[in-house]
């Protein structure tokens, strides 16, 4: 579900990033430990962006050896640098390259189609629980 909460109206993350949930398909996804900064050996799931091109264009190389690494993609609003390669997501707030940062996503982003309310969201799930639950205990 957090991959459907990222690409709400009310979530914080940047609007593109959001859209990239949105657009994205399973081929889109790769399963990594590249975004790693602050947390090193991390398995994690990201749509795959220009830092994702980048490093598998230069084979992949372990941390140390990457391109760009380092490199300030943006600053947050409280000033601190946004690197390449760091852990944290894309902020609606921040400037700079926010499509260089990692759009975490799960497999259910190939389902997600729009950016909604929240309240949307539940509503639909509440929909969806209750008819499921209707087709297996019957009640009378």
């Amino acid at each position: 579900m957090g991959t459907r909460f990222v690409a709400s109206v009310e979530s914080g993350n940047h609007p593109g990033y959001k859209q990239r949930i949105a657009k994205a398909g399973f081929a889109d996804l790769v399963e990594t430990t590249l975004f790693d900064g602050g947390w090193p050996e991390s398995p994690h799931r990201v749509i795959r962006n220009s830092t994702v091109a980048r490093w598998e264009e230069a084979g992949c190389p372990a941390p140390g050896a990457r391109p760009g690494e380092g490199e300030q993609i943006g600053t947050f609003p409280e000033g601190a640098s946004m690197l390449r390669y760091n852990a944290a997501t894309p902020w609606d707030s921040m400037d700079g390259d926010w499509e260089a940062g990692p759009h975490y996503a799960g497999t259910s982003a190939a389902l997600v189609r729009s950016v909604e309310p929240v309240g949307d969201v539940l509503s639909r799930i509440e929909a969806d629980a209750e008819a499921a639950l209707k087709r297996v205990l019957p009640i009378t």
